[in-house]
C-alpha cells in the first residue's frame, strides 16, 4: 500500500505538471495577465500604462495576475462598488453588463479594461478593403488605394470593411456618406515619414494639422472596435511643432457618428469637432500619451447638438473642452453640448468650458453622470475672450483623485480678459447639483469674475466633499470674487 500510494503520488506529479503545459506563462515582471470567464485576454502596453478590450455577452469573472507584487490596489469608478479579492499577485472581480473600469496598483500602474457588448459587424452592402489592394501588415504607406476605396464605397453607399491588421496612411478625408468599420484587431496607423502629408491641400485646407479629416460633409460613421492610431509620439519626436496632428478634425459638418473606436495617440488634440451640428460620439475610447503636451480629448469647437455618452478618455491635457477658437474662421456659438457617462482621467481639466470663447454665446451645456477618476480641476468654466456662458449645468458627477498639477481645485471657475482691450464675458444661471468629491483637493474652490459688479451667478445644491454635504459659503470655503453663489 506503502509503495501504491508513492507511485499514485508520483503519477499526479507528472499529471499536473503536464496539464501546466497548456496554462498561460505567468506575466513578465512589470506586466499583467488578464483572464475572462476562462479565457486571456490580451492587455496591451501603451506608454505608462495598460488597456484591454473585453468583449461580454453575459457577467463577466475576471482575474488581473500582476508580474510584480501587489501592495494596493483600487478598482474605478468608485460608484460602481466593483467587489473583489485578492490572492497573491491576482485580484478577482465580477461585472455584469458592460462597462470601462480603471484598476490601481501600487498607487502608480493603471490598467483599463474595456467590457464592451459583443462587436456587431456589417454584413450587407459592404465593400472589404483587403479587395482594393491594400495590404494589412502596416509595410507601405497606402493612402491613394485608401483614399480611393472610401470615396468609392461612399458614393455607392457602401461601409467600407477593415479587417484585422495594420493600414498605414497619410492624411484621409472623408466625404458625405462615408461609412468606414474598423473592426477588432485592426488599426489605421498615420505613417511618420512626413508630417506635411497631414495638411489638407487645395479646397481641403484643414484649420488644423489632423489624420481623419471630415470637411464640409454629412452623414459620416466611423465604427468599430479597432483603432485609428495617429503615431503622435514618434512624429513629434521626429518633426516637434510640425507634428500637433489631431486623429480627428471634423469641420462644418453634419450628422456625424463616431462609435466604438479608439482614438489613439494624437501629436495635439485628438478630437476637434469645429462648427458642425449633431455629432455623436459613443463608447469611444480616447488613448493619450500623457506626457506629450497639449493632448486633449475631445474639443467641441463652434458646435451645437453634440452628444459624448459612454466614452473613456486619457489626456495629458482637458477631457473634455467646449471651445470657441476661431480656427479657420469657423465661428458660431455653442448651444445643446451633453456629456453623459462617461469615465475620464487627465493631469489637467475634465470638465471644461473654455478658454477659447471667441462666440457670441456657449449655453444648453450638460455634464451628467460622469466618473473623473484623476483630474486637476474636475469642474471648470473659463471665459477670456467675452462670450456669454449661460444654462450649464454638472448634474451627477462624481471625481475621485487630484492630480497635482498648476490649481488642484475641484472648481474654478474664472471669467478674464486675455488681453487689455479684450471684452469680457459673463456667466449665468450656471447650476453644479448632486456633484460628489470623494477626496477634498488640496486648494480651495474658486469662481471669480475679474472685473466690477456681479459677473458669475451660480447655484449649488447637494454638493458632497469626503462625505460631507455642504449647504453654505462660509461652509464651502471657496475663494469667491464678484459672484453670486448660493446654496440649496
Amino acid at each position: 500500500m506503502k509503495k501504491l500510494a508513492i507511485y499514485l503520488a508520483i503519477f499526479c506529479h507528472i499529471a499536473a505538471v503536464a496539464g501546466c503545459k497548456n496554462l498561460p506563462a505567468p506575466p513578465e515582471e512589470g506586466s499583467y495577465r488578464l483572464v475572462v470567464n476562462g479565457k486571456e485576454v490580451e492587455v496591451v502596453p501603451f506608454k505608462h500604462y495598460f488597456y484591454a478590450l473585453v468583449e461580454m455577452p453575459e457577467t463577466a469573472e475576471m482575474s488581473l495576475t500582476s508580474g510584480t507584487a501587489i501592495d494596493v490596489y483600487e478598482i474605478s469608478p468608485l460608484s460602481r462598488n466593483i467587489q473583489s479579492t485578492r490572492e497573491g499577485n491576482t485580484i478577482n472581480f465580477k461585472i455584469d453588463k458592460p462597462q470601462y473600469i480603471m484598476v490601481r496598483i501600487n498607487e502608480t500602474e493603471r490598467i483599463f479594461i474595456f467590457a464592451e457588448k459583443p462587436e456587431v459587424i456589417p454584413t450587407e452592402n459592404i465593400a472589404n478593403i483587403l479587395t482594393f489592394g491594400v495590404p494589412n501588415d502596416g509595410s507601405i504607406n497606402s493612402t491613394e488605394q485608401i483614399q480611393e476605396a472610401i470615396n468609392q464605397t461612399a458614393a455607392n453607399g457602401q461601409t467600407l470593411l477593415f479587417p484585422a491588421g495594420v493600414y498605414k496612411s497619410g492624411q484621409l478625408v472623408l466625404p458625405s456618406n462615408a461609412h468606414i468599420h474598423i473592426s477588432k484587431g485592426a488599426m489605421l496607423l498615420a505613417d511618420d515619414a512626413c508630417a506635411d502629408v497631414f495638411i489638407g491641400t487645395g479646397d481641403l485646407i484643414a484649420p488644423r494639422r489632423c489624420f481623419i479629416f471630415i470637411p464640409n460633409a454629412s452623414n459620416v460613421k466611423i465604427t468599430g472596435f479597432g483603432a485609428i492610431n495617429g503615431n503622435g509620439v514618434n512624429l513629434r519626436e521626429k518633426f516637434g511643432d510640425a507634428a500637433r496632428i489631431r486623429v480627428v478634425l471634423a469641420a462644418n459638418s453634419t450628422d456625424l457618428l463616431v462609435e466604438g473606436v479608439m482614438l489613439k495617440n494624437p501629436g495635439s488634440w485628438n478630437t476637434q469637432i469645429i462648427k458642425c451640428r449633431d455629432v455623436v460620439f459613443r463608447n469611444v475610447k480616447v488613448l493619450n500619451d500623457i506626457e506629450l503636451s497639449n493632448t486633449d480629448g475631445i474639443n467641441p469647437d463652434a458646435t451645437q447638438n453634440m452628444l459624448i455618452e459612454n466614452t473613456f478618455g486619457y489626456a495629458s491635457d482637458d477631457n473634455i473642452a467646449i471651445k470657441t477658437t476661431n480656427n479657420g474662421n469657423l465661428l458660431a456659438d455653442i448651444d445643446g453640448i451633453i456629456v453623459r457617462g462617461n469615465v475620464f482621467l487627465t493631469k489637467k481639466s475634465s470638465l471644461k468650458v473654455g478658454t477659447e470663447s471667441r462666440g457670441v454665446n456657449m449655453r444648453n451645456i450638460l455634464f451628467e453622470d460622469n466618473d473623473v477618476l484623476e483630474s486637476d480641476r474636475g469642474m471648470a468654466l473659463y471665459v477670456s475672450d467675452g462670450a456669454h456662458y449661460d444654462n450649464i449645468r454638472y448634474i451627477n458627477n462624481r471625481f475621485e483623485r487630484n492630480y497635482p498639477d498648476a490649481q488642484q481645485r475641484g472648481i474654478h471657475f474664472r471669467a478674464n480678459q486675455r488681453n487689455p482691450d479684450s471684452k469680457l464675458g459673463k456667466m449665468t444661471n450656471i447650476l453644479l447639483k448632486d456633484n460628489t468629491f470623494y477626496r477634498a483637493f488640496p486648494r480651495r474652490s474658486e469662481i471669480s469674475y475679474r472685473g466690477e459688479g456681479i459677473g458669475i451667478e451660480v447655484e449649488i445644491e447637494n454638493l458632497v466633499i469626503e462625505g460631507q454635504r455642504i449647504t453654505s459659503v462660509e461652509q464651502a470655503d471657496f475663494i469667491i470674487e464678484n459672484a453670486n453663489v448660493t446654496f440649496n
